[in-house]
C-alpha cells in the first residue's frame, strides 16, 4: 500500500471465522495496518447469539448496521437496530448481540483505541 493511506474493496476482502463468536468477519484493521482503531465488518447468520455479555475496560465501540436489522442487548435492555443506524457504546457497558431474524445481517464495528483489551465476559447484564 502507498505511504499515508490504505484502501481495500470490501467485497474482495478475505473472510475469517472469529475464534470467540464463530461469526464470519473481515478485520480491516489488520488488512489496512490501522494503528489507532480496530475496524471490522461482521456477517452474522440467522439464529446467531453471543452466549454471554461482554464489555471492554478501555475501548469505546462504534456499531453501524449495513444490512439488518441488528438486535442487541445493551445495559440490560433489548434493542432493534435498523439498517443505517449507528450506536456508540462506552467502555464498561455490558452488551450482547443476537440475531432472531431470518436472514444474515452485516454490521461494521470500530473499536478505539487499538489497545490490548480482550474484553470482560459477564454472565448477566
Amino acid at each position: 500500500m502507498p505511504d499515508g493511506y490504505g484502501m481495500i474493496d470490501a467485497a474482495e476482502a478475505a473472510l475469517a471465522l472469529s475464534g470467540k463468536s464463530g461469526a464470519r468477519n473481515v478485520d480491516f484493521g489488520d488488512v489496512l495496518n490501522c494503528e489507532k482503531l480496530r475496524p471490522r465488518m461482521w456477517f452474522v447468520e440467522p439464529g446467531h447469539e453471543r452466549k454471554r455479555y461482554r464489555s471492554h475496560e478501555t475501548r469505546e465501540e462504534f456499531y453501524y448496521v449495513l444490512s439488518g436489522p441488528d438486535r442487541m442487548r445493551i445495559a440490560g435492555g433489548n434493542h432493534t437496530v435498523p439498517e443505517g443506524t449507528a450506536i456508540r457504546i462506552d467502555p464498561g457497558t455490558k452488551r450482547k448481540t443476537f440475531t432472531d431474524i431470518d436472514r444474515e445481517h452485516v454490521r461494521l464495528v470500530v473499536d478505539a483505541p487499538a489497545v490490548d483489551d480482550p474484553g470482560i465476559v459477564h454472565d448477566e447484564a
